[in-house]
């Protein structure tokens, strides 16, 4: 079951994650807004996986 807030960005998927490390590398690595956006998918990757969403 896949879980969907907007708001608390817990439905993000490891597809969202490639797709802007892909954008990322196309942009040369020069986009601060997409590596911060990287980041912030892979925290809520980790939280989902830990369980912590409480």
């Amino acid at each position: 079951m896949n879980i969907i807030a907007n708001q608390d960005k817990v439905g993000t998927s490891t597809f969202d994650l490639y797709l802007f490390k892909i954008l990322y590398l196309l942009s040369f690595k020069k986009s601060k807004w997409l590596k911060k956006q990287i980041n912030q998918i892979i925290t809520d990757l980790e939280t989902v996986k830990n369980g912590k969403m409480f």
